[in-house]
């Protein structure tokens, strides 16, 4: 038996934190081929704590594009295997690869699966004339990681998401399908068996979407996708339609900003497809495909559904009621049958291979012995999961000697670090032959070398947050905070605020204020003085409770301007356009969850212009 999972997990980083480590969401997912789309992961943010988990090989895809956008989309195929090399498993693949146009650097150095060969420039239906550049732009997003399970070929597809409005990205969106189907076609066409699994960001029918209007389905890229599947004269199985052709209500993706959740009210974009002849040797095709003989069930993991806790129905429309957790379900898919492979290694395409998880970064010895390489029997481990000894880990790319891993990469504690600098630095000097005096120079050289090293750690955890302080506007909290004093200077004096002040202040993180437009929504900044961290107030008791009790009556006449939406008649929450000719306007909406309109506990609908009048008092 093989299971195969798909997931958009909306960042793998966030997942990985959410379930504890890497390792635990994959055994939740409790498959042998684990598909992860939207990992949101460039090659500089790869570490081993969400790439590298005991008993799973990966392969990834990052984004390459140079648009300024960041880490977005990417896809990690992860696979369950009980030995890495020497292995029969049908989940460790025989071959992978990045892409799947052919021309990413990875694949051009060595065989494409099916020797597949695209010349350049392509003539495309509908596309004319397509140059190698565009081809190129289609891999560089991270939206592809093939890998030959030996009896099937698995495609991990996150699709592009586009607005009809941006001919730019249609045409970028229509090139990567039809790029996909000729890889698709060629595969099929060598006898070979196709599963395409992923995000591909398009419901093929109605039954497939809350909200679907007439003339749903002539979209283009629905009458595409509708055109692959063999009701219509296509080499796919739809597996999850095809096992529940009437289900409906069966979506696997909500809109996080209006709490689809609470009402199911989604679309169905994940998808399993699947291609090709069954395992039983006989000559009809049609008669024993894949599908029909070998897979057993098929079913959206709904447990995964964000919000499943009790607290799923207070959803209030603001932004600290968002729910933990992707906006999309995973999808899974169990094959029987299926036999072993021959005997084979993990391919070299694995992330495990990667340099910048097989430790080419820079570590901390590098610090202490500076243009120098470190070739000592107890070099630290250059495994980065095991070097950040602050949670951050050290981003540089310097190159050193590669030495196996030793006892020194297993410290973890900033006790630890210190006394490894200190040993190293004794030893250094004592082999220079430091004379009488070294105990002062030794001192001085601690004390240098240390500063140094727990101004390392701490820089890469708070620089991102100082970063993000300093280019925001201040937050009302910040006004709380104790003000910085200059070394010497006693005349600051810590001031504790009385218990009932902290209740009044705990006041603005309550969810009913979630109501208040988000420019003045109070936020927590990181603490940077952690010898602080127990002081909330400068100002005097007095300046406490007054700022305090003006924050409630500030919020009491923000309750008062707000309209109430006419099917609850409850107040609204105010929303600003953040496109088009109207970017910046105001606006008002119901504050419920989105939902049928037949459900009169869902969102009524309602739609208020902002007056000029109401703004004025906002600000």
């Amino acid at each position: 038996m093989v299971k195969i999972v798909t997931y958009n997990v909306n960042g793998l980083r966030p997942r990985v934190a959410q379930h504890g480590s890497l390792r635990r969401l994959l055994d939740a997912l409790d498959a042998d081929i684990i598909c992860f789309q939207e990992t949101k992961l460039s090659r500089q943010d790869l570490s081993g704590d969400v790439i590298m988990a005991e008993g799973y090989e990966a392969f990834i895809s990052c984004n390459r594009s140079s648009k300024g956008r960041g880490a977005y989309s990417g896809v990690a195929t992860f696979c369950r295997v009980t030995s890495a090399f020497s292995s029969q498993e049908v989940g460790l693949p025989v071959a992978a690869e990045e892409g799947f146009t052919g021309l990413q650097e990875t694949a051009k150095n060595s065989e494409t699966i099916g020797d597949f060969v695209l010349v350049t420039p392509v003539e495309e239906e509908g596309l004319g004339e397509v140059t190698k550049e565009e081809l190129l732009k289609v891999d560089n997003e991270g939206r592809c990681v093939i890998t030959d399970h030996g009896h099937f070929v698995l495609f991990n597809i996150y699709g592009p998401a586009v607005e009809e409005d941006d001919i730019e990205r249609v045409r970028f969106k229509l090139l990567f399908y039809k790029i996909l189907q000729r890889r698709w076609e060629h595969l099929l066409a060598l006898g070979k068996r196709v599963f395409v699994v992923g995000d591909l960001n398009i419901a093929p029918s109605s039954i497939d979407r809350c909200d679907a209007q007439p003339g749903f389905e002539k979209q283009t890229f629905r009458k595409w996708l509708r055109s692959m599947l063999r009701e219509h004269g296509g080499p796919f199985f739809d597996a999850f339609r095809s096992k529940h052709p009437e289900r409906v209500g069966a979506y696997t993706c909500f809109n996080q900003k209006v709490g689809a959740e609470v009402y199911n009210y989604g679309s169905r974009i994940d998808h399993i497809l699947i291609s090709g002849a069954c395992f039983h040797h006989c000559g009809s095709v049609d008669d024993h495909s894949i599908f029909p003989c070998h897979v057993e069930e098929c079913e959206i993991m709904d447990h995964f559904r964000r919000g499943n806790s009790k607290n799923m129905s207070m959803w209030k429309g603001g932004r600290s009621s968002k729910l933990e957790g992707s906006d999309h379900i995973p999808v899974y898919i169990v094959l029987n049958e299926i036999p072993e492979l021959p005997v084979h290694n993990t391919p070299s395409s694995a992330a495990r291979y990667l340099p910048e998880i097989r430790g080419r970064q820079q570590s901390i010895v590098s610090f202490l012995r500076k243009g120098m390489i470190y070739e000592h029997k107890d070099a630290m481990s250059m495994d980065r999961a095991d070097e950040s000894c602050c949670g951050g880990g050290l981003e540089s790319k310097a190159i050193y000697k590669e030495e196996p891993p030793t006892d020194i990469a297993k410290f973890s504690k900033g006790n630890d670090l210190h006394s490894v600098i200190k040993r190293k630095i004794r030893d250094q000097l004592l082999n220079e032959g430091s004379s009488g005096n070294s105990h002062n120079s030794t001192a001085a050289l601690l004390a240098t070398q240390s500063r140094k090293a727990s101004f390392s750690c701490s820089k890469t955890v708070s620089n991102k947050k100082n970063k993000h302080n300093l280019s925001s506007q201040p937050t009302i909290k910040s006004f709380f905070q104790q003000p910085k004093s200059k070394p010497g200077d006693s005349s600051t004096n810590s001031i504790v605020t009385p218990p009932d002040t902290l209740h009044g202040m705990d006041e603005l993180h309550d969810p009913k204020n979630d109501c208040l437009p988000e420019s003045i929504q109070c936020t927590t900044p990181a603490t940077e003085d952690q010898g602080n961290s127990d002081v909330p107030c400068s100002l005097s008791t007095d300046k406490c409770n007054e700022a305090t009790l003006e924050w409630q009556r500030i919020q009491q006449r923000m309750k008062m301007t707000l309209p109430l939406c006419k099917g609850h008649h409850e107040p609204c929450i105010p929303r600003s356009v953040k496109k088009g000719s109207n970017i910046g306007r105001l606006f008002y909406v119901c504050a419920r969850a989105q939902g049928p309109a037949s459900n009169q506990e869902a969102n009524c609908g309602h739609f208020q212009w902002a007056t000029v009048k109401s703004k004025e008092k906002r600000r």
